[in-house]
């Protein structure tokens, strides 16, 4: 008996990684005025891109439904195989209920669901340290009680170009998201807990590089033993002098690199430059 992963589509795992260890991705919906679009599936993040730039309204994101996840669920079961799954944060959608309410529906005990309380490259970071315990041919058990630990253990943070999307999006307050337009400020959040916070507001986004290379420094982060994740809205260039600086600097285990997808996108627009790892 196998243990397989599902994963929704905010978590911007990588087409590699999903294909190398045959991860099921379920995707999110993203609703743009004249169409809706699922994930990841009918959606590219380059088109999505493209459209969000130039749609006069913004898009807006539905959860998957217990439906989905009832498929997916169950042929992962008839195949003879225990489900892994691992969602973004219950506070951000209602993807991870879903999943609970799919659980409930079919009745099996194989069924294992976890909130990962994170969102995008936080829920990555767990994704990968479950592929590392399957690896390990630890048991279901093991691995569920290893990553609910582990939770607490998610970095994450992310320079953003504006906040008006999240705003927007109802995932902040307008007065939060007014100090982004004043004086060219640049907000830095943190996601942690299931909830998002303003770390810090730099002035002009040639300061973003410096600021994540002290906040390592001051927070005595050591990477040598990790793998970190860089992630981009259009900000590739910047990724890279963030990565060569970090790079550097820190004897890194590995770095990976990905681009935001379109329902991450929604929330947080173009312009974004984020790193995630598990400070374990």
């Amino acid at each position: 008996m196998a243990i397989r992963i599902v994963i929704d589509s905010t978590s911007d795992v990588t087409s590699e990684i999903i294909e190398k260890y045959n991860l099921q991705m379920v995707p999110l919906t993203v609703n743009f005025e004249d169409k809706s679009y699922l994930d990841k599936i009918e959606l590219s993040t380059e088109d999505f891109f493209n459209k969000l730039t130039s749609s006069e309204k913004l898009p807006t994101t539905s959860q998957v439904s217990p439906g989905a996840f009832v498929e997916v669920f169950s042929e992962i079961l008839l195949d003879g195989d225990e489900v892994l799954g691992i969602f973004l944060a219950s506070e951000f959608s209602g993807t991870y209920e879903s999943a609970r309410m799919a659980k409930d529906m079919i009745g099996d005990d194989r069924i294992h669901i976890i909130d990962s309380r994170s969102v995008c490259l936080g829920t990555f970071s767990l994704i990968l340290e479950a592929i590392d315990l399957i690896n390990q041919n630890k048991n279901i058990k093991d691995i569920v009680e290893t990553l609910e630990n582990l939770k607490e253990k998610v970095v994450a943070v992310a320079a953003l170009d504006t906040l008006k999307y999240l705003e927007k999006g109802g995932r902040l307050s307008k007065g939060q998201a007014v100090v982004g337009s004043i004086l060219n400020i640049k907000p830095i959040i943190g996601i942690k807990d299931g909830k998002l916070s303003v770390l810090e507001k730099i002035r002009g986004k040639n300061k973003t590089v410096k600021w994540f290379n002290n906040w390592i420094e001051e927070n005595n982060y050591d990477l040598s033993n990790k793998t970190v994740l860089l992630f981009h809205a259009r900000a590739y260039d910047q990724l890279q002098v963030l990565r060569e600086t970090i790079e550097e600097k820190y004897n890194i285990k590995n770095i990976i690199e990905a681009e935001v997808g379109p329902v991450i996108g929604t929330h947080a627009g173009p312009g974004v430059l984020a790193i995630g790892f598990l400070n374990k």
